[in-house]
C-alpha cells in the first residue's frame, strides 16, 4: 500500500499500519489521535467537525507531538497526500459527504 493513500474504508488503512510493524504504546496513542480526527470529520456536531477540519486541513505547524503534520511524519505519511485523500470525501461546499452505514443485523 502506498503511503499517504487512504482506501475507501479508513479502518483498513489503520489496520495495515499496525500490522506492518508492532506499535509502541505512544505510537498507538498517536494513531488514535489521527484516527479520531478522521472519524470526527463525519460527526453530526458542527463544533466537533470544525475542530477536526481545523486540525487536519488548516494546521500546518509541526509544533507539538500531536500536531497533524507531526503525527503524519512519525508514520512516514505525506500530510498533503492524506489531506488530499480526505478532501476527496468532501462535497462541493467543503463539507464531508454524508456516509451511509448499514446497521448490523
Amino acid at each position: 500500500m502506498a503511503l499517504g493513500f487512504l482506501p475507501a474504508k479508513d479502518g483498513e488503512f489503520w489496520a495495515t499500519v499496525t500490522q506492518e510493524r508492532g506499535l509502541q504504546s505512544e505510537e498507538a496513542l498517536l494513531l488514535a489521535v489521527l484516527e479520531q480526527a478522521v472519524a470526527d470529520l463525519d460527526d453530526s456536531n458542527a463544533d466537533v467537525r470544525g475542530d477536526a477540519e481545523r486540525y487536519i486541513f488548516r494546521s500546518r505547524t509541526t509544533d507539538g507531538a500531536f500536531s497533524f503534520n507531526a503525527v503524519c511524519a512519525h508514520f512516514r505519511l505525506s500530510p498533503e497526500a492524506v489531506r488530499e485523500a480526505l478532501s476527496d470525501r468532501r462535497g462541493p461546499q467543503g463539507r464531508v459527504r454524508e456516509r451511509r452505514y448499514r446497521k448490523a443485523a
